[in-house]
């Protein structure tokens, strides 16, 4: 306990310094843009979509005592399918690659990555596999499944936001959506710096994904 204590005051003393200059990401991704894109729920409906990783980010952030403190996953791949229901051989897996993870601040991102938080060299990824996908209005969803951190499988749900879609011959070829959930980092058996550091951990994904077997434009 007495290690963790030091710990959390070296914590304190460089998020003072690393908050104030940090760059990437911002609040301001709180405010989600709102969607305008009708009754898209029919059109994609039974169609799979494989995420265009340059073009799409994963983040999280979890409130401290000095302030929040930002992350993201630089490396993750997936597919996304649009149906009210899984099937065998069609669910929405993503797949995050731990070692990617990404701060503002080098001595945070050591110290998220060792042993005590993601242990990334013993865990190297974690895993999200969806059980259903339903639509509540012509562009917001939720979608459920089971997230895999370190050895701990727990239930998960993300709400789902279309924001942009490009529809060709009575379906989409390419869209974005915004994805958005919160989970208990003690539910995945990490407890450092509880109660200090908050147990709820935000995470945001901003997604632009194409229908499979279409060919990417690169302009």
């Amino acid at each position: 306990m007495k290690l963790k204590f030091r710990i959390f005051l070296l914590l304190i003393v460089m998020l003072n310094s690393a908050l104030v200059g940090a760059e990437g990401v911002s609040t301001s991704r709180a405010n989600e843009p709102e969607s305008h894109v009708p009754d898209m729920g029919l059109h994609l409906n039974g169609h799979s979509y494989e995420i265009l990783q340059n073009t799409s980010t994963l983040e999280f952030r979890v409130d401290s005592p000095v302030g929040d403190v930002w992350g993201s996953f630089q490396d993750f791949k997936g597919n996304f399918v649009m149906l009210n229901s899984a099937t065998d051989n069609k669910p929405t897996v993503v797949e995050i690659n731990t070692e990617s993870l990404n701060t503002n601040a080098g001595f945070i991102r050591a110290m998220l990555k060792s042993e005590s938080f993601f242990d990334v060299e013993k865990f190297p990824s974690m895993r999200f596999v969806s059980s259903s996908f339903e639509w509540f209005n012509e562009s917001q969803a939720v979608l459920k499944g089971e997230m895999t951190i370190q050895a701990t499988t727990h239930p998960v749900a993300f709400y789902v936001t279309l924001v942009n879609a490009n529809i060709k011959n009575d379906y989409s070829e390419r869209i974005t959506v915004k994805v958005s959930t919160t989970i208990k980092r003690s539910e995945f058996g990490l407890y450092t710096l509880l109660p200090l550091v908050s147990d709820n951990v935000n995470i945001f994904m901003s997604i632009d994904a194409l229908k499979k077997k279409t060919a990417v434009s690169l302009r």
